[in-house]
């Protein structure tokens, strides 16, 4: 009896984190929205004087990341997008929900016994320098997670979204290869599953907001 009264109790303190959540969704997704906004006009304004690239701009090749890897202007501009949506986005959660969100945590999984775990910043800082590449890209790195708490236990998980050219373009979720550890699933799919989200994960692009 007194298991089944602690199982009762958990289930009744989830089900009233969840609805907490859900009333606190509508002004949240809002702020998210005006991030996106907000980042792709100052990005733009910043590197191209307002105007949109070209999608031939988007493609051509503009540096090489620290692995020698090649970067795209699309690559570029989505990553100073992402940087000024998240700056924006964390004072706005922080009044919406503190203490109940990350920004970027990495999860990694072990394969040893295929679960997945929230690493350190400074373990994650070790790997971006000198990790093997294969443990990074099997990792999962959400743009934010909203939790109870405890980023171990997420409730649900956003992505900002940011297509170069063609702004009306809804840019769809990752595909993930084959095989371990997200065999094939799209990102969405390896966010709900991997990280046992409680809600379907978000896209927020600018312009067209959420996305479900």
């Amino acid at each position: 009896m007194k298991a089944a009264k602690v199982v009762a109790t958990a289930a009744a303190v989830a089900a009233e984190v969840l609805r907490l959540f859900e009333e606190q969704r509508g002004p949240l997704e809002k702020a998210l929205e005006e991030c996106a906004d907000l980042a792709r006009s100052k990005v733009l304004l910043e590197q191209f004087s307002g105007r949109v690239p070209t999608a031939e701009q988007c493609r051509a090749e503009v540096e090489r990341d620290a692995k020698g890897r090649p970067v795209t202007l699309a690559m570029k501009l989505g990553t100073e997008m992402h940087k000024v949506a998240l700056e924006c986005a964390q004072p706005k959660l922080a009044k919406l929900r503190p203490g109940g969100f990350s920004l970027e945590p990495r999860y990694l999984y072990d394969p040893t016994t295929g679960k997945w775990s929230l690493t350190s910043r400074e373990k994650e800082q070790s790997l971006l320098t000198d990790g093997p590449l294969s443990e990074l890209k099997s990792s999962l790195v959400p743009d934010i997670v909203i939790h109870t708490g405890d980023p171990r236990r997420a409730l649900t998980a956003y992505d900002f979204k940011f297509p170069c050219a063609d702004i009306t373009r809804i840019v769809p979720w990752t595909d993930y290869p084959p095989g371990p550890p997200h065999f094939g699933r799209t990102q969405e799919k390896a966010y709900l599953k991997e990280l046992e989200l409680t809600a379907s994960p978000v896209r927020i692009q600018p312009r067209l907001g959420v996305i479900r």
